[in-house]
């Protein structure tokens, strides 16, 4: 028998959850209980070289029914970075009630070797028996689960039958009571009124205009401890819910249908059903982006972190789609152009390269690596990789959407570059796909696994800019500035240089540095000044370069080809323009919290 010295550590890491967050800020409640019980049976088992993580992975407030919690992920990992041996929970249902989302833990924890130990229920993963009765305890967990949503689901939909909301905080423009909601006269006058704007405007941002310039606020509303909620200027989302609300004809919302129910309407039900043709005709009317096939919108990026959006023009009776970078304010100031992508001629440079990509053992292997798959495993789906890519090509439009938001975690976009970054564990999935039905994702997967791959294609996909930005400022006439005539005259010298070389291209550099009356080299480094920022010329010439920059320093530097360079190189501030305040309020477009004054505006 091997001695304690001599057996190897089990690094044990205790998983605990409770799916409410009722007594989660007592010093003792359930995790707490789960964690000191988990800790005492590992202390038990310190004979077979069992050890407790210090790492805590506790989930308040989460169900079981999936697997898209912090500290679960947090765990997987963990266990992926090999920092676990087993995993300890008081019972399986604390890991999760649903018996697919099991089969998919546990295939990640082979592929790991991770053992999973039940302590109430007495038994592991580390034999066959262990497996068949978890497997057996899954199946009534989740059968308790789903049989306890269906009740909670009978009992909502009888409470609207009968006329009767249920449960949350009454909406805007009544009150609770012990026998249903009532109304509340003074928000009721405001539901009349946002209805009445509307009827007569025939437009929502009239109506949100007209509801901020009446200074009306959300309704206070107390929760179950008694925590007020509300009391802040009425957003557009609150406007544009209460003309969509059937609860104030007096009807109840249902999953599929709508309920008459017992409380008492604000408004007729003509008022209502005239709004409600109004915002049928308000509809933004196709073609819209949505309904196209371009399948990178929501994964495009541009390598200054701004979101990249489909965006469609209609000219002349022809659509045109673009992807598009947002114009953040950030990126005005700085003079950062929106970057813009034909989405057709984008969608198929990205197209070609996950080909290209599959198609290209080396690359795919690598890729596979990162998820951990090594030998038979990992030749097996490296020799699928021409024939999947083969797939690719004439997989039908309606499914790239789904199977690119899966196999892609994201796309960037660069000057001169396009970089790809591919989930491995979608990517692993993919290469065992068929190809005769839709490839779709499994995103309550994606938390347990952080391996990518990225994929960088040297192509220019940015369209040219619409507009040349040129940072030149007027001269202030009340300027008392002298230029200095050294700098002056040695930037009139490269332009005398540069048209010498326009005017003689028979000449070599020696016979037009002889026209110059210089040396060659001295020639060379005067066509060079030739390519300063605009901004930098404007200023040597009205005397407004900083104090330390002299004739020396301009002529010794190897003038950069970049005009931030040489901004940084040579002092100067890098250029920014002011942003005038747009008030956009009769588009619908409101100051965020605490930036109106006293008087509203």
């Amino acid at each position: 028998m091997p001695s304690d010295e001599n057996l190897p550590i089990k690094r044990c890491a205790i998983y605990t959850r409770k799916s409410t967050t009722h007594r989660l800020e007592h010093d003792v409640n359930s995790l707490v209980t789960q964690r000191e019980i988990s800790s005492a049976y590992i202390r038990s088992q310190q004979y077979k070289g069992w050890v407790e993580l210090p790492q805590h992975y506790d989930d308040g407030g989460h169900s079981g029914s999936g697997l898209e919690r912090p500290a679960l992920a947090r765990l997987m990992q963990d266990i992926e970075a090999g920092k676990i041996d087993t995993v300890v929970v008081y019972k399986i249902d604390r890991l999760t009630r649903s018996l697919l989302d099991f089969v998919r833990l546990i295939e990640m924890f082979d592929r790991q070797s991770i053992t999973l130990v039940s302590i109430s229920q007495a038994f592991d993963t580390s034999d066959s028996m262990g497996r068949m009765i978890l497997n057996v305890l899954l199946t009534f967990s989740q059968f308790e689960r789903e049989l306890i949503a269906e009740r909670v689901r009978d009992s909502i939909r009888t409470r609207k039958r009968h006329g009767r909301i249920h449960g949350g905080l009454p909406p805007f423009g009544y009150v609770a009571g012990r026998d249903g909601i009532h109304v509340d006269q003074a928000e009721a006058d405001i539901v009349r009124f946002i209805f009445a704007e509307f009827l007569r405007t025939r437009r929502y941002t009239s109506v949100m205009t007209a509801v901020r310039e009446a200074g009306f606020c959300s309704s206070v509303k107390l929760s179950r401890r008694g925590i007020p909620r509300g009391g802040t200027p009425m957003s557009p989302g609150t406007v544009y819910g209460i003309l969509r609300n059937p609860i104030y004809v007096g009807q109840i919302r249902g999953h599929d249908t709508t309920y008459q129910g017992v409380h008492e309407p604000l408004i007729s039900e003509e008022t209502w059903q005239a709004a409600q043709a109004l915002s049928e005709e308000r509809k933004k009317r196709s073609p819209h982006a949505k309904e196209t096939h371009h399948f990178l919108a929501g994964l495009l990026w541009d390598d200054l972190g701004r979101h990249m959006l489909l965006d469609l023009n209609w000219q002349r009776g022809r659509t045109y789609c673009a992807y598009v970078s947002s114009n953040a304010a950030w990126s005005q100031v700085e003079y950062r152009r929106a970057y813009r992508c034909n989405a057709d001629h984008l969608d198929k440079t990205v197209m070609a390269a996950v080909g290209d990509f599959l198609a290209d053992r080396g690359k795919l292997r690598g890729a596979l690596k990162t998820l951990g798959l090594f030998g038979d495993d990992l030749d097996r789906l490296a020799n699928r990789g021409k024939a999947i890519g083969q797939m690719l090509e004439v997989t039908r439009a309606e499914w790239l959407p789904d199977l690119f938001a899966a196999l892609v975690h994201q796309v960037e976009i660069a000057e001169e570059t396009v970089s790809i970054t591919f989930r491995s564990l979608e990517l692993r999935r993919f290469m065992a796909w068929d190809g005769k039905t839709a490839f779709r994702g499994r995103p309550a997967d994606w938390p347990c696994s952080d391996a990518r791959y990225v994929l960088d294609v040297d192509v220019r996909v940015i369209t040219a800019e619409r507009w040349p930005s040129l940072h030149i400022t007027p001269r202030a006439l009340t300027s008392d500035t002298r230029p200095n005539p050294k700098l002056v005259e040695l930037i009139k010298a490269a332009r005398r240089a540069q048209i010498l070389v326009d005017e003689h291209r028979n000449l070599s550099i020696e016979e037009l540095a002889r026209e110059q009356g210089c040396r060659p080299t001295h020639f060379a480094r005067l066509i060079r000044l030739n390519y300063l920022a605009p901004d930098i010329a404007t200023a040597i010439l009205d005397g407004t370069q900083p104090a330390n920059l002299d004739r020396k320093t301009l002529l010794d530097s190897n003038v950069p080809t970049s005009w931030a360079v040489q901004r940084k190189l040579f002092g100067f501030p890098a250029p920014e323009r002011a942003i005038n305040p747009r008030h956009l309020f009769g588009r619908g477009m409101w100051p965020a919290a605490g930036q109106m004054d006293d008087n509203g505006a």
